[in-house]
């Protein structure tokens, strides 16, 4: 039965696993939103999925890597040829992150609760709808997958 799973079938696997435990890790943030000295946790889903990715021969090595909400120049297709320009000097140069824009910005790591905990509901809230959005394109993307392995088996 493993001749029926290529490497696409067992990526998009991976990111299943993947976003279900990050699924799992926003519900146990949110479920310790009153405990007193709680740290919130979080999965870095991306990485995890570039560095399968490159394990599996399909790209997403060093050169195609972003950091999250970076944003890069295409490499390929028709839009690379085409390249960000800079005609005042207050433009954003092409590769600025969409995180802390404005200079000497930083991200707040701490809290701002008396009892120490770090869980934000809003954020965590954000997280958990984006994390099932993104689980369910890819439970359409393996339906679709299966669907056709079935209909070249039926021979429709």
């Amino acid at each position: 039965m493993s001749w029926l799973i290529d490497p696409t079938q067992r990526l998009l696997e991976k990111a299943l696993d993947g976003l279900s435990r990050r699924e799992d890790l926003i519900a146990s943030n949110l479920a310790n939103i009153d405990t007193p000295g709680y740290r919130a946790a979080s999965i870095d889903f991306e990485s995890a999925l570039r560095s399968e990715l490159a394990g599996l021969g399909m790209g997403g090595g060093s050169a195609d890597t972003a950091v999250a909400g970076e944003l890069l120049a295409p490499s390929t297709g028709p839009s690379a040829a085409i390249a960000l320009q800079t005609t005042d000097p207050r433009h954003f140069a092409s590769g600025t992150t969409g995180v802390g824009l404005v200079p000497g910005s930083q991200t707040f790591d701490g809290s701002l609760r008396n009892d120490g905990n770090t869980v934000d509901l809003e954020s965590e809230m954000t997280a958990l709808v984006e994390t099932q959005i993104r689980f369910g394109a890819v439970s359409r993307l393996v339906t679709g997958r299966l669907g056709m392995l079935r209909d070249a088996i039926g021979g429709r």
